[in-house]
């Protein structure tokens, strides 16, 4: 009888470490993919910003350097358009000091 206890005791035993050994091992298969996933995706971006800034150099050296500037220019004109007419309107709706000294003599 203790040789069966034994054989049952070292059969559980091994039944575990083989369990513990297939998690191990699924466990660094998951690492695995997920490094590859990390890098896959680290490469992706590095290539898009690599290309963003082949864009930007390539645009200061062509033709197209000179319709940027001009839709630059353009909108720049918008805005500074738009704020002279708020600012003299919020004059008008404010009274200035020399108003207010006039008024009290």
């Amino acid at each position: 009888m203790k040789k069966s206890t034994k054989f049952k005791t070292g059969m559980l035993l091994m039944s575990l470490a083989v369990a513990a050994g297939a998690t191990t091992a699924a466990i660094l298969l998951q690492k695995k993919r997920e490094e590859e996933v990390y890098h896959e995706a680290e490469l992706k971006a590095m290539d898009e910003l690599e290309q963003m800034m082949r864009a930007e150099s390539d645009c200061g050296s062509c033709a197209c350097a000179e319709e940027c500037a001009a839709a630059d220019a353009s909108y720049q004109d918008t805005f500074d358009e738009e704020v002279p007419e708020e600012a003299a309107e919020e004059a008008e709706e404010q009274p200035s000091d020399e108003d207010e000294t006039s008024e009290a003599e």
